[in-house]
């Protein structure tokens, strides 16, 4: 059996991206991998393929001549999948925790209501726009929960083998990484994306600040939270630049 020391030998520098994919999609891996630590910056990576999958789903079909709304929708759904749902299962997770009962409707209706949105807001994005969307918004969600973990303490009681939970980046990296991803997202979107990436890092602040409050500290269902804050704030400014 492969040891953790041979996974390394072999994956040389993308070992870490190796390990992004295991805890952080729905990607598959031996054990000596998934008991790693997390990059932050290869968590924020993992998001490019992701994109890149949903929109490939997306244009597939509206080559078979489907409505581009609903391939755009299609492809949000791919997305999501290819994320093993962490966001959707954190938001729920997050409301739960706040109503001290599970599961409540209001997690429900929440998850509801913003499933609804960001489907409109994909809807109305054109295809020729659609790559820039979809990584723009894998890699924005993934962002706004690096961003709190890198100012704040360490997650300590993460138990889930799926989430967005890194190890905490430093000053240095996570401007460079915030540098990147709004010259990145201002490229695919425009001003729209900068302000995006913008407000994506407040609300990641916020949930933090307001977490901190609350719980004394980060959790994973923060951060995904936080994630799908990011994400929606992407879809409504690729909406608004199309």
């Amino acid at each position: 059996m492969s040891t953790r020391e041979d996974w390394q030998r072999r994956l040389g520098p993308l070992y870490g991206g190796a390990v992004a994919l295991v805890h952080s999609s729905s990607w598959r891996w031996p054990n000596e991998v998934a008991d790693d630590a997390r990059s932050p910056g290869w968590v924020l990576a993992v998001g490019v393929p992701i994109g890149v999958i949903a929109y490939l789903a997306a244009t597939v079909l509206h080559g078979l001549h489907v409505p581009a709304a609903v391939c755009a929708i299609v492809g949000l759904s791919v997305m999501s999948l290819a994320s093993a749902g962490i966001v959707e299962r954190g938001l729920v997770d997050r409301i739960d925790r706040s109503q001290a009962r599970s599961p409540s409707t209001p997690a429900v209706l929440v998850l509801g209501f913003t499933m609804l949105v960001r489907a409109a807001a994909i809807g109305s994005v054109a295809p020729a726009h659609w790559l820039g969307a979809f990584v723009a918004t894998a890699l924005v969600g993934r962002w706004a929960a690096v961003f709190p973990q890198a100012i704040g303490d360490p997650i300590l009681d993460d138990r889930s083998p799926r989430s967005l939970v890194a190890a905490p980046a430093p000053a240095w990296l996570a401007a460079a990484i915030g540098l990147a991803l709004a010259s990145i997202c201002t490229l695919a979107l425009g001003r729209a994306g900068l302000a995006a990436v913008v407000l994506a890092t407040i609300g990641a602040f916020a949930l933090g600040i307001d977490a901190q409050r609350r719980d004394h500290g980060l959790s994973a269902a923060v951060v995904a939270t936080s994630a799908a804050l990011g994400e929606m704030f992407v879809l409504l400014a690729a909406a608004a630049a199309a």
